[in-house]
């Protein structure tokens, strides 16, 4: 819980609920993704040397900078020519 309550309301919320009036829940699923790769990412087939990443971002700009897509394999199940592990974005 915050210390603080809100400056409007009164109401102490807590760690999670919105900071400002009516305080709640966030819609479920709405979350802010880290942009840093901690340790970097080294890629070894990107070009004649391996380049190392330290966040995502990096490594999207650099990949559109060469003109590269990353590939992802879509591998079917033995029942199914779908794959359980990757589907179809677009």
């Amino acid at each position: 819980m915050s210390d603080d309550p809100c400056d409007r309301c009164g109401q102490v919320y807590g760690i999670g609920e919105w900071p400002f009036c009516p305080h709640g829940v966030p819609l479920k699923g709405l979350t802010v993704l880290d942009d840093s790769i901690p340790g970097g990412m080294t890629i070894e087939n990107m070009g004649p040397t391996p380049i190392t990443f330290y966040s995502r971002s990096e490594y999207r700009r650099e990949l559109k900078a060469r003109g590269l897509i990353n590939k992802v394999r879509h591998m079917p199940g033995p029942e199914s020519d779908k794959s359980p592990h990757t589907s179809r974005w677009i």
